[in-house]
């Protein structure tokens, strides 16, 4: 976290899964797999215990060192459960000094998100507006048309003695030089260097570049190389003193737009979509292409366009792991588990033991663990042991790339491990979760000190810490992390115009008010509650239509809205207002959804079951006793899935009976009455369930 008032731990601050084909593909993995270390009290395994006491270089350990202010432990003394627990002369690429790597848009090189002061129109202020795409040409010859016989009537003969090679280099009036690179007889591309470098604003005026959204090229260091300005064709190539030295005229490719698509993914989405949509029209072959387009949609809730593009890839380049991974979790988001399931399979089968894809396979295989029945589900945090034990060590790697998408899926995965522990049964949760966020936090403090594009990750911490402590059996005050939250999305905003980036925002802000709401109304604190549910409404109601294609967006509004009522019903006993906003909820929860993430069978049945308390106490006994029949189905399948107890059931059977009785049904009655009290001798005579070690 950031230093000051906000510094420290915030801590303070009904289809049923594919069980069997998600319980054997969990469980025939390899034996390393399956073995895993238990996990000590500070949520680091046995065996790394031992490892990082001989080694610190360690990104866990280095990241844990920071001192950071710790924020007391907030306990409700009068904690109350929700009833339902609820001049147009340009050039282009050539040759380079040696000592310079020099980008190529047919192999580009990986551009920074954070360009440096002397880059020209990197911020979001360029306009997005359609710009037509036009080669330009250089003293009458056009890369990607003209001829080698053109360049020589043309220009005449080249300063180098050979009119056949490969590059041709030419003199004019008080540029340095002029080299002209074919492909074939074609000229390929046009590198004009400058007698002394120009500032980078200048010399695009001049160009006309002004209207064009630059792609900002730079080594993987981060150092910034050149500016692709993709519909012109066109790159300025940075010299030692920070302008530009050499100009550089190509055909329009692919490839750069794919790189200014890159560049602009965590800002401007529309942009970026845009980009990687003229890539394909220019290569249809681009797998990058289809994967990049996956990655912009499915955050923005189009998950069935997100999985045809990342299927597409697959298909393109099957030996791509990123691609398939991408596929796997769209479909996971899609609650097409089991394809999922062999989609991330393929990835751990691979040679490859200590990869960074198979940490990515691990952790994705522990959130497809999470959403399987309780024997299914014991496996996530040890995969997600695992995948931390690989991506620790890659996050000291020579390559930064691989540095930092490796610290980037160590905060993920720890976050995963909160929310993991929070939700399962664990001794001393309390204290282990808020360890596991603040590692996350310090791992993402980190990396938005060196790049501020990875500034969603504090939203993202925020979020899950949220998440997690919705899930406490201790409640914790959320409003720090609320207030984190609203901090970092009107920062997030003042980076970009771009509405749909926004939205993105938007919708984690309202899931972190959705979260907040819950804790609020588990301790006791109805008032704050009611303004989190409603804050989550405003921000979430439009963007959910947008959001139709994922199974789950009809049920968080359902869930929403039935938080409103339980806030009316548990804490001012005003079961009309709560039957008012039951009414919103009825008509989405009513509907079956898969389990994911968001749905767990549990709370989706629990909540139906205490709409039905408040419509009869209301007198709409025929509405009471629809919900909570269907209730019971729901959370009926989760226990013969094997994702819930049988006692689940208990409460649930028992309201049923008495409103039968109650109209007289006393055949139903009975009935009910039986199946309560089998579930509940299940319990007595059950053996207890261990209780997990953290």
């Amino acid at each position: 976290m950031r230093g000051g008032k906000l510094g420290g731990l915030r801590w303070c601050c009904a289809h049923k899964l594919a069980l069997a084909a998600l319980m054997g593909g969990l469980w025939s993995l390899s034996s390393d797999l399956i073995t895993e270390p238990i996990v000590a009290a500070d949520g680091a395994t046995e065996d790394q215990c031992a490892r990082q006491s001989r080694n610190e270089q360690s990104i866990i350990v280095a990241a844990s060192k920071s001192p950071r202010e710790s924020l007391p432990m907030v306990i409700a003394s009068d904690t109350l459960e929700s009833i339902a627990n609820s001049s147009r002369n340009e050039p282009d690429l050539a040759d380079a000094r040696a000592t310079v790597r020099v980008p190529d848009l047919a192999d580009p090189i990986e551009p920074v998100s954070k360009p440096s002061a002397s880059a020209v129109g990197t911020s979001d202020s360029i306009p997005t507006a359609y710009v037509e795409l036009e080669v330009l040409s250089f003293h009458g010859i056009t890369p990607g048309v003209s001829t080698r016989r053109e360049v020589l009537r043309e220009w005449g003969d080249p300063r180098s003695e050979e009119t056949t090679a490969e590059t041709l280099q030419y003199r004019f009036g008080k540029l340095r030089s002029v080299r002209v690179k074919f492909d074939g007889n074609v000229v390929d591309a046009i590198v004009v260097a400058l007698d002394s470098p120009q500032p980078t604003n200048k010399l695009a005026s001049k160009l006309h570049l002004d209207a064009i959204r630059p792609a900002l090229l730079a080594d993987d260091s981060g150092d910034p190389l050149a500016l692709a300005f993709p519909e012109r064709g066109i790159v300025l190539r940075y010299s030692e003193d920070g302008q530009i030295g050499e100009i550089v005229i190509q055909p329009i490719k692919a490839a750069s737009f794919l790189l200014r698509a890159e560049s602009y993914a965590k800002t401007n989405l529309s942009a970026c979509r845009e980009d990687l949509h003229v890539a394909l029209d220019l290569d249809r072959t681009s797998a990058r292409a289809r994967w990049l387009l996956s990655k912009i949609y499915l955050p923005l809730g189009q998950a069935v366009t997100a999985e045809r593009y990342s299927a597409e890839a697959v298909e393109i380049e099957p030996l791509n792991h990123e691609y398939r991974l991408q596929h796997a979790k769209c479909l996971r988001q899609l609650a097409r588990y089991e394809l999922a399931v062999s989609e991330t399979r393929k990835v751990l089968e691979s040679p490859e033991k200590n990869s960074l894809s198979r940490a990515a396979a691990l952790y994705e295989m522990s959130q497809l663990a999470a959403l399987g029945s309780k024997d299914v589900s014991q496996r996530t945090v040890d995969l997600l042991t695992r995948s931390i034990e690989i991506a620790d060590r890659l996050a000291i790697d020579n390559d930064a790339k691989v540095s930092r998408q490796a610290k980037q899926l160590l905060v993920e995965a720890h976050l995963a491990m909160a929310v993991e522990i929070a939700r399962g049964r664990w001794s001393r949760e309390d204290q282990t979760v808020p360890q596991w966020i603040e590692r996350a936090s310090a791992l993402s403090e980190e990396m938005i000190a060196t790049d501020a594009s990875y500034l969603p990750l504090r939203l993202q911490v925020a979020v899950s810490a949220l998440a997690a402590a919705a899930s406490l059996e201790t409640p914790i005050d959320p409003l720090l992390w609320i207030e984190e939250a609203e901090e970092t999305v009107q920062l997030l905003r003042a980076s970009t115009r771009d509405e749909e980036t926004w939205g993105q925002y938007d919708w984690q802000l309202g899931l972190a008010y959705f979260h907040g709401a819950q804790v609020q109304h588990r301790r006791s604190k109805p008032d704050s509650a009611e303004r989190l549910a409603k804050l989550a409404v405003t921000k979430l109601s439009d963007l959910a239509q947008q959001r139709d294609e994922l199974p789950d967006t009809a049920y968080l509004m359902g869930r929403l809205y039935f938080q409103i009522g339980a806030i009316y019903a548990v804490h001012h006993k005003n079961h009309r207002v709560a039957c008012q906003w039951y009414d919103k909820a009825v008509d989405y929860l009513m509907n079956p959804v898969p389990v994911t993430t968001m749905a767990a069978p549990q709370q989706h049945g629990d909540a139906l079951v205490s709409m039905g308390v408040s419509y009869w106490r209301e007198k709409r006994r025929d509405d009471a006793i629809e919900v909570t029949r269907s209730g019971v189905v729901l959370i009926e399948r989760a226990v013969q899935s094997g994702m819930l107890q049988s006692d689940s059931l208990a409460v649930p059977y028992e309201n049923l009976a008495a409103m039968y009785e109650a109209k007289g049904e006393t055949e139903q009655a009975s009935r009910y009455t039986r199946l309560a009290e089998n579930v509940s001798d299940s319990k007595v005579s059950s053996k207890p369930v261990p209780e997990k070690r953290s």
